[in-house]
C-alpha cells in the first residue's frame, strides 16, 4: 500500500471514531461502519505518529461505545423490573352470555 494508500485508510478510520465520538448520548452504536482489511505492506514511517494518533481516537470511540451500551444495559435491567399490568395465566375476556 502506498503512502497514499494508507492515508486514505488513516483519513477513513479516523472519520469512523469522530462519528462515534460525536454521536448523541446513547446512540455511538448506530454509526454505519464498514469493515476493513489491514493492508498487505507495513505503514510508512512517516505515517507512524498519526497512526497511533488514530488509535488513540478508536480507543476514545470504543469506550463511548461500551458506555452507551452500558447505560442501555442499566435502562433496560429498570425496564425489566416493572411490574406488569397484564397476566399472562388469566383470562383475556370473561363470558357473561354463557
Amino acid at each position: 500500500m502506498s503512502i497514499d494508500e494508507w492515508t486514505a485508510l488513516l483519513d477513513r478510520l479516523e472519520e469512523d471514531a469522530d462519528r462515534i465520538l460525536a454521536a448523541a448520548p446513547g446512540t455511538a452504536d448506530a454509526a454505519d461502519l464498514l469493515p476493513w482489511s489491514p493492508p498487505a505492506t507495513p505503514l510508512p514511517a512517516a505515517l507512524a505518529d498519526r497512526a497511533r494518533a488514530v488509535v488513540e481516537r478508536q480507543r476514545s470511540a470504543m469506550d463511548r461505545t461500551r458506555a452507551d451500551l452500558d447505560d442501555l444495559r442499566q435502562h433496560l435491567g429498570a425496564v425489566r423490573r416493572i411490574p406488569s399490568t397484564a397476566r399472562p395465566d388469566a383470562p383475556a375476556y370473561l363470558d357473561v352470555d354463557g
